[in-house]
Parts: structure tokens; sequence; C-alpha cells
């Protein structure tokens, strides 16, 4: 009796883990079903958009500095 009910807890509870994943609003990336070369491509690009969000970063960090030095300029000018 005490095995029974342990599994079938066990069983709930991995029945509802599955089930509130599916159902979110915001599903993780990986899946059971994923074969290694789609987890690898999906590796692969979330590497590429943190590089590209890295570049993007930093360029509109230097756009800033650019921008200051030419307010500075332009107001020491006058």
């Amino acid at each position: 009796m005490g095995n029974s009910a342990f599994f079938a807890v066990l069983i709930v509870l991995i029945l509802a883990v599955i089930y509130v994943m599916k159902g979110s609003d915001n599903p993780p990336d990986t899946s059971y079903n994923q074969t290694p070369k789609q987890y690898i491509e999906l590796v692969e690009q979330k590497k590429a958009a943190r590089q590209a969000a890295e570049q993007l970063e930093q360029s509109l960090q230097e756009n800033s500095k650019k921008i200051d030095q030419a307010l500075e300029s332009a107001n020491s000018q006058r």
C-alpha cells in the first residue's frame, strides 16, 4: 500500500510539472524531443544573438560618447 501511494504521488507530480512547462507563457528553450543537432543549433543561435547584442551595446556606448564630445565642442565654440 505504501509503495503504490508513493508511485501515484510521483506520477501526479511529474504530470503536473509537464503540464506547467507546456502551458506556461515562456516555455523552456530546450525540449526533450530535440535532437542533438537541433540543440547545438539552438546553442549557436543563442551565442550569436548574445554577441550581436554585445556589439550593439558597445556601438551605442561609442555613439553616445561621440555625441557627448560633439555637444561639448559645440558648447565650447559658442
